[in-house]
């Protein structure tokens, strides 16, 4: 992999919630795919292949503020 690509790979944290720990009377877990994206944090569920819901917000939103990195 590149290392633009390996960056990118960092931006990504996955959870798996598996229906043991739960209460749900399914037996499928649900997965939450949060992503830093360039202008934001973007947040999904999953439930195998289908998207539950999702949610986003700005780092402006929350006070963070984003600076670009010079490559030297």
């Amino acid at each position: 992999m590149s290392n633009t690509t390996d960056k990118m790979l960092d931006r990504y944290v996955y959870l798996h919630i598996d229906p043991k720990w739960t209460n749900l009377e399914q037996d499928k877990g649900i997965t939450i795919h949060v992503k830093l994206d360039d202008e934001g944090v973007v947040v999904d569920a999953w439930q195998e292949d289908e998207h539950l819901d999702g949610c986003w917000k700005f780092y402006n939103d929350m006070g963070i503020e984003v600076k670009e990195i010079e490559d030297v």
